[in-house]
This record gives structure tokens, sequence and C-alpha cells, in this order.
């Protein structure tokens, strides 16, 4: 396939017919584009449309799910630590932090609404007052998330719990119980953040006297988007053809 070159002029309105002057003239090279560069740029188009596939297809949620209990076992989990941990916020603080068994560099946030303690070996979670009803558990690096995460809630009362996944929306209520641990497994999606609130009777208390044997699995890093490689693929189609018409001038 070729361009071929042609000379276009501004003649103006009061030239005669077939004058031109050369400032008034362009020149645009021939332009050649063999076999072998016309299948890398089909290659590059086909690229650039499976990323847009990427963008455009819906995105299926399976939404939170949440079992009473250690579902699935604690094979594919990390332990949350506080004591072998090197810089985290430990409290008293609205945001504390861990970090993970199996590798100390990743760091896990935990806020609530009010002042917490983190310690231990295996992390135990307290509030300064003695008592909490919110918490919110993220990865501290932005774009890491986690697809499963596990945890114990001690409660001072009988009372019920619920929990709310971005993404994954919100659980049903579940029991919580004074007498004896109260074990839950949270799956379903890769989580920015999973948070849970308790009350009693519909009224916000601060039944959770502590939280501990908090794990997580399932950690994702940030990939580069599909908009981004699709940005990529129509930035090499445009820097071959600027290359060949360099080369052609």
């Amino acid at each position: 396939m070729a361009y071929h070159s042609s000379v276009g002029c501004d003649l103006g309105g009061d030239q005669p017919t077939g004058y031109a002057t050369p400032s008034a003239c362009f020149h645009t090279p021939e332009i050649t584009i063999t076999p072998g560069e016309r299948d890398e740029y089909y290659k590059i188009f086909q690229a650039f449309c499976v990323a847009g596939a990427f963008i455009f297809s819906p995105m299926v949620s399976a939404g939170i799910i949440v079992q009473e209990g250690v579902a699935g076992g604690s094979g594919d989990v990390d332990n949350l630590l506080s004591n072998a941990c090197s810089g985290n916020i430990t409290g008293p603080a609205l945001t504390v932090q861990g970090c993970l068994n199996n590798n100390h560099d990743i760091f896990v946030d935990l806020t609530s609404d009010e002042n917490l303690f983190i310690s231990g070996g295996q992390a135990s979670l307290v509030a300064e007052d003695g008592g909490f009803s919110f918490l919110d558990i993220a990865l501290s690096t932005e774009g890491y998330t986690f697809g499963k995460l596990q945890l114990n809630i001690d409660a001072s009362d009988d009372g019920f719990v619920y929990f709310t996944g971005d993404p994954g929306g919100d659980s049903d209520s579940f029991e919580l119980s004074k007498n004896g641990q109260n074990k839950f497994t949270i799956t379903g999606e890769n989580f920015n953040s999973v948070s849970f609130f308790t009350d009693v009777d519909s009224l916000s208390v601060d039944l959770v006297a502590d939280l501990k044997q908090i794990r997580l699995g399932g950690i994702e890093v940030p990939v580069p988007e599909p908009g981004s490689l699709a940005l990529l693929g129509l930035g090499l189609i445009g820097l071959r053809f600027a290359r060949r018409r360099s080369k052609a001038s």
C-alpha cells in the first residue's frame, strides 16, 4: 500500500490559472507500508480491540459472602501480627496497623470511630475505653485488595454484627454471643476494605471487647488497567506512522 506524493498550492483569488509561488505550495511525501508492517499494525489493532472488550464488558460481581466459623480452613490466609512489624501505628489512634505474617512489608489498616490499641504476636485489637462497635479493615497500600478475611470477635454481650464489603455491599445480620468465640469468614470479592458494626435491638452498642485471630488471604497487587493498555496500543501505531513519515521526508 502506498500514499502517493502530491503538490498542492494556494493560488489566491487574483492569480492566473496555474500560477503559484514556492512559499504557497506544500508537498506530501510518498509513504509506503510493506506487508510486514501492515501485519504489525493489524496485530496492534487486535490487541487494542481485546483491551476495549475488557473496558466495555459488564463486570460480574459476586457480592459479599459471610460464613460463621473458619470456612475453608486457614491454610490460604496470613495471620495479622503487631509486635513483629516495623514502624506500624500501635495506638492509641483511630487507625492502627498490623502486618502480615509472611510479608512484614504489607501493612493492614484497622480504623474505628474511637481510639484503638493493637498488640501481641498474633495481633489483638482493643478500644481505649474498653469496647467498640465499628471497624474498617483495609490494606495500607492503595490499590491492594484481599479476597478472604477471617476474624474472631470477643463480644461483651449478646447482639448482632453486620458486615459491608467494598465492593460487595451489605451482609445479613449475624448473632454475637457473649459466651464463646464468634468466628467469621468473609469472601466473595477482591475487597478494597471490609467493615462491620454491632448493635442490640437496632441500637449501636460497643459490643466488641477485643478482636483477634485476624487473617487475610488472596492478596492482589495493582495491574495496568485495560484503558492504559489500549492507549499504549494507539500510541505505538501513531509512533510507527510518524517514523515512516519522517523517513520519507
